[in-house]
């Protein structure tokens, strides 16, 4: 898969990176040993940008970078080479393909169910919300594992793309056809509505009809 392939480059580069901080390194066997602090920071911004966008925030992979590379020492920054070299790993067992993809599906379904619990308790906005967010999050999956980009470069800033941006990409990139694609952007245009309070412009059959709909779309459309 092309964006797997593009993945491992990325990790193979940030892997690198660590490695040039490291020929930085300073000490002797009775002193710790640090590194250039700048280099570190830099490789460190990086390496968290990345496994945040790839395997998530809620990740051991991410956690366990946040939280134990820290300081400018050599033995930090050789943890935080091993753990990018752990998750590259992964990445060329087919991560994407199957783990992420088989329980990033599970999650929004099991999501998509508590929707139509609400919504069996009339609770119709709060079940037009709840699949606003599963829809943003399967569509953000979705291209990812495609090999589009799922953020906005704003003055130096990755700014995460919308729903109808993220859709109208898929599209063009033939993921789905154009009859899909326009029950995506009804959607979304539906669950806004409801996220925004406008309860006017929602009326129970719309959210019936989209809870249907959805789980065929999760269903069928896959990573």
């Amino acid at each position: 898969m092309k964006n797997q392939d593009e993945l491992i480059t990325q990790a193979t580069a940030i892997i690198t990176m660590g490695e040039n901080v490291l020929a930085t390194e300073t000490g002797d066997s009775q002193s710790k040993s640090f590194v250039n602090e700048l280099k570190f920071h830099d490789f460190r911004i990086t390496a968290l940008s990345y496994l945040s966008r790839v395997f998530g925030e809620l990740s051991s992979y991410y956690q366990s970078f946040r939280t134990e590379v820290t300081h400018h020492t050599a033995s930090r920054t050789r943890r935080g080479v091993a753990m990018l070299t752990a998750a590259k790993r992964e990445l060329q067992g087919d991560w994407l393909e199957t783990t992420s993809g088989a329980v990033a599906r599970d999650i929004l379904t099991d999501m998509l169910r508590l929707a139509r619990f609400q919504f069996d308790q009339g609770n119709h906005w709060s079940a037009a919300v709840i699949c606003g967010a599963i829809l943003e999050k399967h569509l953000r999956n979705l291209c990812l594992a495609r090999g589009i980009s799922i953020h906005n470069e704003i003055q130096g800033k990755a700014v995460p793309k919308k729903g109808l941006q993220l859709t109208g990409e898929a599209y063009k990139k033939k993921l789905y056809d154009r009859q899909n694609n326009k029950a995506v952007i009804s959607w979304l245009e539906l669950c806004d509505a409801a996220a925004k309070g406008k309860h006017e412009a929602i009326d129970s059959g719309q959210v019936k009809d989209m809870l249907n709909e959805m789980m065929a779309f999760l269903t069928k459309i896959k990573y």
